[in-house]
């Protein structure tokens, strides 16, 4: 079974983002992956959210206390994975230390904010654990990978900004 998706990842990879004139051949397979990963999940994570608060205003869903500044925090990290989605599809990729530096920032920003309103707001409003836990999962998950790429791409221990070929 992990052969058959390796080989799936594989084929994937190759058909859909390898292209040896550009970028992409500077990176590691799982790299990429990763990185597509965490761009669809900020996607569908911004979508869920403008979506749950909008839902809150019809009588058949809970009504979530307003998170203006939470709303802003996840437009800017929506926005930056569409920015890295359009890049892919240029077969390029921005992995300068200010692009880390903010989408960390931005994703612990969203982990923390949603810690600390679940702190506030769960003995208030019953079902906000339940709402809120899978985005804190995944939010973590994206900061995870941020790191870690970040980490494997040594992008914090040059001088230029830029990743080095090790």
């Amino acid at each position: 079974m992990k052969e058959k998706i390796i080989r799936f990842l594989n084929q994937h990879t190759t058909r859909i983002v390898d292209d040896n004139n550009r970028k992409f051949k500077l990176y590691p397979k799982w790299l990429i992956w990763f990185i597509l990963f965490l761009s669809y999940n900020v996607l569908l994570q911004g979508i869920a959210d403008v979506l749950i608060k909008v839902s809150g205003y019809t009588p058949w869903f809970y009504a979530l206390p307003a998170r203006w500044d939470f709303l802003f925090l996840t437009g800017v990290s929506v926005l930056m994975g569409y920015q890295v989605l359009i890049g892919m599809r240029r077969r390029e990729l921005d992995v300068t230390r200010n692009s880390f530096a903010l989408g960390i920032l931005v994703e612990a920003g969203l982990v923390i904010s949603d810690v600390l309103h679940l702190i506030d707001y769960a003995s208030h409003h019953e079902y906000l654990l339940a709402i809120r836990m899978p985005f804190i999962v995944l939010t973590t998950i994206n900061l995870t990978i941020l790191v870690a790429i970040a980490r494997h791409l040594k992008l914090f221990r040059g001088r230029k900004g830029e990743f080095e070929l090790a």
